[in-house]
C-alpha cells in the first residue's frame, strides 16, 4: 500500500506530491484539474508500464500509440506516447522523464524516459590455431543506449525506456525497427488493479467476473450491495443472447437478469435504472483488485446521494478484508460528505481526501498541487460545510 504519492512530468502533473495516503482515498477537484491523470498514473505504476497498458490508455484518449507512415511515405512527426508527457512532447533532457512512486522510496518509482538505442555490429573471430578454414567468424548485434547528439540515421531508433528497480526495457516507437532482444523489467511486482471508468463497463466483462465468484462468499456480498438500491432484489444471473449481425455472422453476448421477490419471472437488470448497474460494477470490480488498487473515476455516477454512504461503508470494509487501496474521484458535494462521515466512523480504516488544483502561489507557477485533508479536517467539513471542491 502506498503511504504517499509522487508523480512527475505526467500530463498536467509536472511535480505533484501527496504527502499522505490512506487505505481509501477520495480525490476532488474541478474539471481538467488532473484527477483522472492521477488514476491513470496509478494504473501505469501498478502495471509496470507494459506496452499493452500504455496503448490502452492512449487509445482511450484518441492519442497516438503506433507510428504510421503518410501516403507519400514520410513518417509522422508525432511519436507514440508523447501526449503522456507534460507539454505533450518528449522532454529535451533525457533524464526529465515521467516518474511515478512514493515520496520516500525513490528506488521503487516507475520511470518512463524518451531516448535512443544505437545498433552496432561486431565480427568476432575464434582462432582455433589452424588454417583460415578452421577459424570461426561470428556476427553479433550490440544494442546500447545513446544520446540525441550521437544520432546516426539507420542505426539509431527512438524508444521509450521503462525502468523500475534499476532494470530497464525499451518500448520501440518506430514500427520499422528490428525487435531487439532485451531484458524486461521485473514484472513479478505487478499489482492487481481494477479500473472503473466514468462510462459503464460492458456486461460481458462483468459476467466474466461473476463467473469467478459464483457460489462463494463474494457472491453474497454482491447480493448485499444490490439490495442497497433495490431491497426486493433476490438473485442475479447472466444469460447468453443469440444475436444476428447485419453480416449474418452469429455472435454471442451476455446480459444480466435479476430475480425480484415480488416477480414471478426474472427481469433485465438494465430495466431497474443506472443505479443498479453502477453498484454492480463497483462491487464486482473489487474482487479482481485484491492485494492491489481499485480505481474509480467519478464515484457518484448513477448514484442517488441517499445510497452513497452505504456504498462507502461497504468499500471501506472490503478494502480491509481484501487488502485493497482505493482511489476514487468526484466533484459532488454529496459524495464528499458521505465519504467524510464514513471515514470518521471507521477509525480502523484510514480514509484520506485530497484536493487537486492549481497553486495560487507565484513560486509554484500555477502548477497542479494536492491539498490533503486528514480525519480531523474531514470532521470539520461535515460540521461547517467547508467548500473543498
Amino acid at each position: 500500500m502506498l503511504n504517499s504519492l509522487e508523480i512527475k512530468n505526467f500530463r498536467l502533473l509536472e511535480n505533484f506530491q501527496v504527502s499522505k495516503l490512506g487505505r481509501v482515498n477520495l480525490i476532488v477537484g474541478k474539471n481538467n484539474s488532473g484527477k483522472s491523470s492521477v488514476l491513470e498514473a496509478l494504473r501505469i505504476y501498478a502495471g509496470n508500464g507494459q506496452r499493452p497498458l500504455l496503448e490502452e490508455i492512449a487509445a482511450g484518449h484518441d492519442e497516438k500509440f503506433r507510428l504510421r507512415e503518410s501516403e507519400n511515405g514520410d513518417a509522422e512527426t508525432q511519436y507514440p506516447f508523447e501526449d503522456f508527457f507534460t507539454g505533450r512532447a518528449f522532454p529535451q533532457s533525457e533524464d526529465a522523464g515521467i516518474s511515478i512512486g512514493t515520496i520516500e522510496e525513490k528506488s521503487d518509482s516507475l520511470l518512463l524516459e524518451h531516448g535512443f538505442l544505437h545498433e552496432t555490429e561486431e565480427i568476432l573471430t575464434n582462432d582455433l590455431g589452424g588454417t583460415i578454414e578452421t577459424s570461426t567468424r561470428i556476427r553479433r548485434q550490440r544494442i546500447s543506449r545513446t544520446s540525441a547528439e550521437e544520432i546516426d540515421v539507420g542505426s539509431v531508433r527512438q524508444v521509450l525506456f521503462v525502468g523500475k528497480g534499476g532494470r530497464w526495457t525499451p518500448i520501440l516507437l518506430d514500427n520499422n525497427a528490428p525487435r531487439y532482444r532485451t531484458t524486461p523489467i521485473d514484472t513479478s511486482g505487478t499489482l492487481a488493479c481494477s479500473s472503473i471508468p466514468t462510462q459503464f463497463i460492458s456486461v460481458d466483462e462483468l459476467a466474466d467476473v461473476w463467473d469467478n465468484i459464483v457460489f462463494t462468499e463474494q457472491e453474497k456480498i454482491v447480493r448485499q450491495a444490490l439490495r442497497i438500491i433495490s431491497p426486493d432484489f433476490d438473485n442475479l444471473t447472466f444469460v447468453r443472447n443469440d444475436d444476428r449481425t447485419p453480416s449474418s455472422r452469429r455472435e454471442f453476448r451476455r446480459s444480466a437478469k435479476v430475480k425480484l421477490a415480488d416477480m414471478p419471472r426474472p427481469v433485465p437488470l438494465n430495466s431497474l435504472g443506472d443505479g443498479m448497474l453502477r453498484v454492480l460494477q463497483l462491487v464486482l470490480k473489487v474482487f479482481p483488485a485484491k492485494g492491489g488498487f481499485l480505481l474509480i473515476d467519478e464515484f457518484e455516477n448513477g448514484l442517488h446521494f441517499s445510497v452513497q454512504q452505504k456504498l462507502w461503508e461497504l468499500l471501506f470494509e472490503l478494502s480491509q478484508q481484501l487488502d485493497i487501496q482505493v482511489f476514487a474521484t468526484t466533484y459532488s458535494w454529496d459524495c464528499i460528505e458521505s465519504f467524510a462521515k464514513t471515514a470518521i466512523a471507521r477509525q480502523d480504516v484510514e480514509g484520506v481526501l485530497f484536493r487537486v488544483g492549481r497553486s495560487v502561489r507565484d513560486s509554484d507557477r500555477g502548477r497542479v498541487i494536492a491539498t490533503v485533508f486528514d480525519e480531523q479536517a474531514l470532521f470539520d467539513i461535515t460540521q461547517t460545510d467547508v467548500e473543498v471542491r
